[in-house]
């Protein structure tokens, strides 16, 4: 019987535009109406993540930044994993040996030092997972966090690596090298104080090794006293993969990465823009939990 359900964002719950579609919240509200609980675990932070959500009128608990942060249904932050010092100047000097730029994920906002390149690694990443890009839509959001402080350019990013009153909680990179991308995670996973993981073939994501979506979703289910024999997850990408290594009922969208199908006890028959989470919350419910 499935009582929780946790859903990754980008290339999962929302299509490529972005949206949580009507039939996904219509699963989303058929699973609550029958007292299992929805929430979502996403590589975005809270102010990224709330701008879909707010648009599709849902009240939901959200694990921010694969796992760093945890908030309650009104956004009150419940926990938080910074990255050490020491990690971040390994993080750092890592990417400038290999020639990449970065970004840093603080509680407050994103640093960037191009704003401009930070938005052209969103459509490259919806490109090649082979979705049609809305461009206009994509200028649209990165005006308006560009207008709530939520994401900020930077002359020099390393003057924001130590920040005590705003700390780096994730540090990403993004690239179109495959093979520079490969050799940089082989390097940086020396590091065992590190987590390193990707929401996208074309970026790398790094975090402190104790925060993980994997981690987040068993501290939930603990707090909430179910088992994670009784957790549905769904992700497609590979910072869903220590969730969906958890749960009894994991669910890998059929446009995700084989790494991760390979993994997962479920595959959705649709894809992300063709409702596969929606279909697999109905398709689940009504067979496990006989409703």
């Amino acid at each position: 019987m499935i009582k929780l359900i946790v859903s990754d964002m980008d290339g999962t719950l929302l299509n490529s535009d972005h949206v949580i579609s009507e039939r996904n919240m219509e699963a989303i509200k058929f699973a609550r109406d029958n007292g299992v609980e929805f929430l979502i675990a996403t590589g975005r932070a809270h102010y990224e993540a709330m701008q879909p959500i707010s648009q599709a009128n849902l009240k939901t608990e959200l694990i921010c930044l694969n796992g760093a942060m945890t908030y309650d249904e009104k956004g009150n932050l419940i926990s938080s994993i910074n990255l050490d010092l020491e990690d971040i100047s390994f993080i750092s000097e890592t990417f400038k040996k290999f020639g990449l730029d970065y970004q840093l994920y603080t509680p407050k906002c994103l640093y960037t030092e191009s704003i401009e390149a930070n938005m052209q690694a969103f459509i490259d990443l919806v490109l090649v997972q082979g979705h049609e890009v809305n461009i206009e839509a994509i200028k649209e959001e990165t005006k308006e966090r560009v207008q709530s402080g939520h994401l900020v350019e930077v002359a020099n990013i390393d003057d924001y690596l130590n920040d005590a009153n705003n700390p780096v909680v994730k540090i990403m990179t993004v690239s179109k090298d495959m093979e520079l991308l490969k050799k940089v995670r082989e390097e940086l996973e020396i590091n065992k104080n590190i987590s390193v993981t990707s929401s996208g073939v074309n970026n790398i994501e790094i975090t402190n090794a104790k925060a993980s979506k994997g981690q987040a979703v068993k501290n939930v289910a603990k707090e909430k006293g179910i088992s994670l024999d009784n957790t549905m997850v769904l992700g497609d990408n590979l910072n869903d993969l220590s969730m969906i290594e958890l749960a009894k009922y994991s669910v890998a969208i059929n446009n995700g990465n084989p790494e991760l199908i390979k993994k997962a006890s479920y595959i959705s028959d649709f894809d992300n823009d063709k409702n596969g989470v929606g279909e697999m919350i109905f398709k689940l419910l009504k067979g496990e939990n006989s409703l």
